[in-house]
């Protein structure tokens, strides 16, 4: 759901802050104890097989509690970071309703700007043109300042997320999380540069992937409905190659670009089915060869062509976990995954300016 100028309204920066400082106490126990456990969780003098599996136990639970100790620093991090960014959006939230209320007007909850200024008496039409426009010019740039704080608040959420520790957030353990910095930016752009930005990434990652471009369908899941809430992000077609993209989800860019990996990590998976069944004369040099490359293996090649062959989909009557546990679409998520985690800021700006 996305985030309302009322909403913003509420944001206080001072909870992050005080969640932050929470964590450092309570890191601070927990390093204390981790360090207590190894200094003495077992005798020096004891010995023996018991004492060394005393020492074994003692050692996973050292680096049981270093694994939670260095979440929970990542998540601090998370909220100190986020806090100075709430504070940022206070200001701008301020700004907007103190100029707002300067120049009479108002901003709804849903961030329309509204004048309640009562038009004065013009001498010429001339006069009037001008208070007119210099009225839409205030209002517009209220506007733009509205878009700003709630791409920024857009950046807040995604820091958030990404500072949640694993075991959290099975959505973000499973899919990735987004950097905040293309979050925010991604809330700036229109529908069509989405669009443009995310073809451009299909294209990139297909010619990483030695696959042929496919198609890009934006129409076939335009009216994508289930009767149980969930929605098809997007599907991959082998035969032409088309990859079908909801545009109805375009305000959700950490699951498109996720979806856009893994469709094409699909038809890399059909290419490698391809190449794996290619034959040649012994002096060529065998196609799978750039699979194996890649860390692809024949065996996992025979396994996607079984699978295809026998592909589990709820729409054939397969329920969601047959779906989602098939060796093709768990290979496919950890793309996604893992192409979403490693997107850097500074190359989604590279394939923004290319896809212009």
């Amino acid at each position: 759901m996305a985030i309302t100028f009322g909403q913003l309204k509420t944001w206080k920066a001072a909870p992050l802050g005080d969640a932050g400082d929470g964590l450092k106490a309570d890191l601070r126990l927990l390093e204390s104890s981790r360090d207590e456990l190894e200094a003495n969780g077992v005798a020096k003098s004891w010995t023996g097989a018991a004492a060394d599996a005393a020492r074994g136990h003692r050692d996973s639970l050292v680096k049981d509690l270093s694994s939670h100790i260095t979440g929970k620093q990542e998540m601090q991090k998370a909220l100190y970071t986020a806090e100075a960014e709430v504070e940022v959006i206070e200001r701008l939230v301020q700004g907007i309703l103190d100029r707002a209320k300067t120049n009479e007007f108002t901003v709804g909850d849903d961030g329309s700007v509204t004048s309640t200024a009562t038009p004065p008496q013009f001498k010429s039409r001339f006069e009037a043109e001008e208070w007119g426009n210099s009225r839409q010019n205030i209002a517009q740039e209220l506007a733009d300042e509205i878009e700003k704080a709630l791409a920024k608040a857009v950046g807040v959420d995604a820091i958030l997320a990404r500072g949640l520790p694993t075991g959290i957030d099975e959505q973000g353990d499973e899919y990735g999380n987004i950097d905040p910095a293309i979050a925010e930016k991604w809330e700036t752009l229109t529908v069509e540069e989405r669009k443009a930005v995310l073809e451009e990434m299909v294209k990139k990652i297909a010619a990483e992937s030695g696959v042929d471009m496919p198609t890009i369908d934006w129409n076939d899941l335009g009216n994508d409905t289930w009767d149980d809430g969930s929605i098809t992000y997007g599907y991959w077609n082998d035969e032409e190659p088309t990859m079908a993209l909801n545009p109805n989800v375009l305000d959700d860019p950490g699951q498109l670009i996720n979806t856009v990996a893994h469709e094409v990590r699909h038809g890399r998976q059909h290419e490698a089915i391809d190449d794996m069944n290619d034959w040649q004369f012994w002096w060529e040099d065998d196609p799978f060869d750039e699979h194996k490359a890649d860390g692809i293996t024949e065996q996992q090649a025979e396994e996607w062509e079984d699978n295809f062959d026998d592909y589990k989909s709820t729409d054939n009557g397969a329920t969601f976990d047959e779906y989602y546990n098939q060796p093709v679409e768990k290979d496919a998520r950890n793309a996604g995954r893992d192409y979403l985690n490693n997107l850097t800021e500074e190359e989604f700006n590279r394939i923004l300016e290319e896809s212009r």
